[in-house]
């Protein structure tokens, strides 16, 4: 049973982002809002198109929102001072190997000032640089909470590594999640490897998932699948943000061509002038149909996914936050009930132990598995049928938005019922 603080409290959230681009945020924002708390998110303002999105999403919530500093074009001399310190603090990581915690992000002080002056009786970070505020105010005995979204200091591939701080932000995630008294994360699994790594009580499992509420925003079109030959095919769905090599649909097309019966794919993201010639030689199009959508907002993505018959999951095991994290993707595909293709890393093999007849795992290289799992779905009707079926009833009994929203909940609310540390971690 929850402690519930003596009085409504004041709770800050400090992000790296935009609110459009940092969901997660929003979705606890709005948890702990509900739940009667005072709740002020605190972020940069990168863009102005990202900006007009944010005052959407804030205009109807029931916190507030401010932005700590502003680096869009017509910022002024304040802006442009903020982007040549956020560059002076990468080129010094990366050149010279000073770690600066500007590399982190545009306005790391301007964030902590802003979280300092909040005064808030509980201040929760999310991203690289909330997690590096709330290390500094954990410091000072301030009482602090802390997202681990992504395992950050784990998070770089090969080539970024030179220009992240990772000493510093090792330190920050250690001394944040030693002095949290509110800490979340996104799979046991990664729950588990912070907690052994820091030495640290496990943050309590949050997984990202959307609210079941949203299916009936669902709008029922089809826009993906407007042909009627083509919606007799099995319909294949990818998104991200940016569509290209190294993301898993080598492995895909790789495995396609073991499908004889011809399917279409889908893949939704921003596609490079620079990878649409690899795109179209990889695509064994001989045989299946390649369909390349634009990103659509947010609040329509659902409908689109839900036009299609199996979401593929393409993680990697790159780095160790890669292979223990659960995106947000895979649980998407749930909501939208769709059946899922996922390769096997550690976080999706969580998942699909909880939804075994929804998710069908490959293993990450093998080409062969990955066409027999779409093979599969392609030939049997019914088994397709009950996969979908099995997911949504695994998104309306654990992977959606209103299952998890009570951790977030309970969790600040112990966080609350205790002092702020009296002994600040070193």
């Amino acid at each position: 049973m929850s402690t519930a603080p003596p009085r409504p409290a004041r709770i800050g959230i400090v992000t790296g982002a935009h609110l459009c681009r940092n969901p997660r945020v929003v979705k606890e924002a709005s948890a702990l809002a509900a739940a009667g708390h005072d709740v002020v998110v605190i972020g940069p303002a990168l863009d102005d198109a990202l900006a007009a999105e944010d005052r959407e999403i804030a205009a109807g919530a029931g916190w507030r929102h401010r932005y700590a500093v502003d680096v869009r074009a017509d910022a002024g001399w304040r802006g442009q001072r903020a982007r040549l310190v956020r560059r002076a603090g990468v080129e010094a990581t990366r050149r010279l190997g000073i770690e600066r915690p500007e590399a982190l992000g545009y306005g790391v002080r301007s964030l902590l000032d802003a979280a300092r002056d909040l005064g808030a009786d509980l201040t929760i970070g999310h991203q690289e640089v909330g997690t590096w505020v709330c290390a500094r105010l954990a410091r000072a005995g301030r009482r602090v909470g802390v997202d681990v979204e992504d395992w950050y200091s784990r998070h770089p591939t090969p080539d970024q590594r030179a220009a992240v701080p990772l000493g510093l932000l090792r330190d920050a995630e250690r001394t944040a999640l030693g002095g949290a008294a509110y800490a979340t994360t996104t799979s046991r699994a990664l729950a588990d490897a912070l907690a052994e790594s820091y030495g640290v009580a496990a943050p309590r499992v949050v997984y990202n998932a959307f609210p079941w509420a949203d299916r009936e925003a669902l709008d029922g079109r089809a826009l993906d699948r407007p042909a009627p030959d083509g919606a007799a095919r099995l319909s294949l769905h990818w998104v991200s943000q940016t569509i290209g090599p190294d993301r898993g649909l080598d492995l895909l097309f790789d495995g396609l061509r073991h499908v004889p019966t011809p399917v279409d794919v889908h893949l939704r993201g921003g596609l490079p002038d620079a990878h649409a010639a690899w795109l179209h030689a990889a695509f064994p199009s001989d045989v299946h149909g390649l369909h390349v959508h634009p990103l659509v907002p947010p609040g329509e993505l659902l409908s689109r996914i839900a036009e299609h018959d199996v979401g593929l999951a393409l993680e990697t095991s790159g780095t160790v936050n890669h292979d223990l994290t659960v995106s947000n993707k895979i649980l998407h595909y749930l909501l939208g009930g769709l059946a899922v293709v996922a390769t096997r890393t550690t976080g999706q093999e969580e998942v699909a132990d909880q939804a075994p007849e929804a998710v069908t795992l490959v293993g990450q290289g093998d080409a062969r598995a990955m066409g027999a799992a779409i093979a599969a779905l392609a030939a049997d009707p019914d088994r397709l049928r009950r996969s979908k079926a099995a997911a949504l009833d695994a998104a309306r009994r654990r992977f959606c938005w209103e299952r998890q929203a009570p951790a977030v909940v309970e969790a600040a609310a112990v966080a609350l019922a205790h002092p702020a540390p009296l002994n600040p971690p070193l």
